[in-house]
């Protein structure tokens, strides 16, 4: 059975069919052969040529089979008698995977009977920077890939045939697990071929390539416990292997004292999120630009104190950067240490809008100075449990240092699904839904900080007896 959809991986579809859609615009006037019933690909296929037999000149979603494969092209444009194929990525760079795209594309219709004069990738322009209304031809790239598509042919066929003797076949090829599973993206079958994967896998080991942890699943290490002490594995990955071998947290209690001293009363414990749209949506910002819209931050006055809390979500709608920076200058205005967890976002982000606001670029560098990563004693090691599979992800150390606190109840439990429900955000209309999302929107972002506190704590704990 496939694997569901992750919200993520839906997010990535919708994305892409938005930016598609709009990328229309490049060539007005065109006309959609997708059939009425979408999954009729049948009928897309008829409308598609009777499009081209009754002169249309552009055509979206043309659709073309031969030899029971099918292919749905973004754009075909004809200029000059001549037909040219477009294809839509919403990325801003041409992967290998996209140029195998291309190669079947041109592979299918070519042999279906259509001449293709060219065909084109059309990718998003990093560059591009919103000044008013949109300028479609502005924020696209248009590159020629027929050179490539024609090299690709023969392997094109061979790999054709080849998957069509699977499906001929009466069982599920017998096929070990392995790098293709995650190549080029990861495979919809995974539940069902990793099922007999056993718990503390070599693949639970974050930090090393896959082929890394395939080499000693294949060589009869399928568990960490299996791994032999002498091996060839970096310093890190031995501490997780010890670590989860020994089920003892390791701790370097001076390493933990001297970061601590880095850090000054009263605390504030702070977390950004943002969003990235493909297309930008407000004046002078770039497509995946990381646009700040929302932060918490829990203030502690000293170890003893009571900790408060105050937290910023910007409304749906408007450009939020100038009220963000405005009220975290606002709420930041205590003197003091503001801890950060994995802080190269924030500091981007702030780097960002000093940029954007050079009238506040002053008051960003004092805060700016006043970071301090809290990642810093999970990522050197000074502080390692099990739990954490060998990554500093705070989502691996809640469960170790905090089990009191979970994001397993969070409707919105990660940064991207945060993203994702504030990008929706921007367009919708029912208010008991923009109600819901903003709520679940702080729910997450306050825990994100409570649990940097804890965690603070707990690091606190360790070193009184130092």
């Amino acid at each position: 059975m496939r694997d569901a959809v992750s919200a993520e991986q839906q997010a990535i579809f919708n994305r892409g069919n938005n930016v598609g859609v709009l990328a229309q615009q490049l060539f007005p006037g065109g006309v959609d052969a997708t059939a009425l019933k979408r999954s009729n690909n049948g009928e897309s296929v008829k409308r598609t040529q009777e499009l081209i037999a009754n002169g249309a000149e552009v055509i979206y979603e043309a659709a073309f089979q031969h030899d029971q494969v099918l292919a749905i092209l973004d754009i075909l444009v004809k200029k000059d008698g001549l037909w040219y194929a477009y294809e839509v990525k919403s990325s801003i760079k041409i992967s290998h995977t996209y140029l195998l795209d291309a190669s079947l594309q041109y592979w299918v219709i070519t042999n279906s009977g259509l001449l293709l004069e060219d065909i084109n990738l059309i990718t998003v322009n990093s560059q591009y920077v919103r000044r008013g209304d949109l300028k479609v031809h502005e924020l696209f790239n248009f590159t020629s890939v027929k050179k490539e598509a024609l090299k690709n042919q023969e392997m094109i066929f061979e790999n054709i045939d080849s998957s069509k003797k699977v499906l001929d076949g009466f069982s599920i090829p017998e096929i070990s697990i392995g790098e293709q599973c995650f190549s080029p993206y990861p495979c919809d079958f995974m539940k069902t071929c990793w099922k007999n994967v056993p718990k503390n896998s070599v693949f639970e080991i974050s930090g090393i390539p896959k082929s890394e942890q395939f080499i000693l699943y294949n060589a009869g290490y399928t568990t960490i416990k299996k791994i032999p002490k002498t091996n060839d594995l970096d310093k890190n990955v031995n501490i997780h292997i010890e670590s989860v071998k020994t089920g003892e947290a390791k701790v370097d209690r001076e390493k933990i004292k001297k970061f601590l001293e880095k850090v000054k009363y009263p605390l504030a414990f702070m977390d950004f999120e943002t969003f990235m749209p493909a297309v930008p949506i407000y004046n002078n910002t770039k497509p995946y630009q990381h646009i700040p819209f929302q932060y918490s931050i829990h203030f502690k006055k000293d170890q003893d104190s009571i900790v408060e809390q105050v937290e910023f979500l910007a409304e749906q709608g408007m450009d939020p950067r100038r009220s963000f920076i405005e009220s975290l200058l606002k709420d930041t205005e205590n003197e003091g240490t503001i801890l950060v967890y994995d802080a190269l976002m924030e500091r981007n982000v702030l780097n960002g809008l000093k940029n954007d606001f050079p009238e506040y670029a002053s008051a960003i560098d004092i805060r700016l100075k006043r970071i301090v990563d809290l990642v810093q004693p999970f990522q050197e090691r000074s502080y390692y449990h099990p739990a954490m599979k060998n990554s500093f992800s705070i989502k691996n150390l809640l469960p170790a240092l905090v089990p009191e606190l979970s994001y397993s109840n969070l409707k919105i439990s990660s940064g991207s699904i945060a993203m994702i429900a504030f990008e929706k955000l921007q367009k919708e209309t029912d208010m008991f839904k923009i109600l819901d999302t903003r709520e679940q929107l702080l729910e997450y972002c306050k825990l994100d900080t409570l649990a940097m506190v804890k965690v603070f704590e707990v690091l606190e704990k360790e070193t009184q007896s130092v």
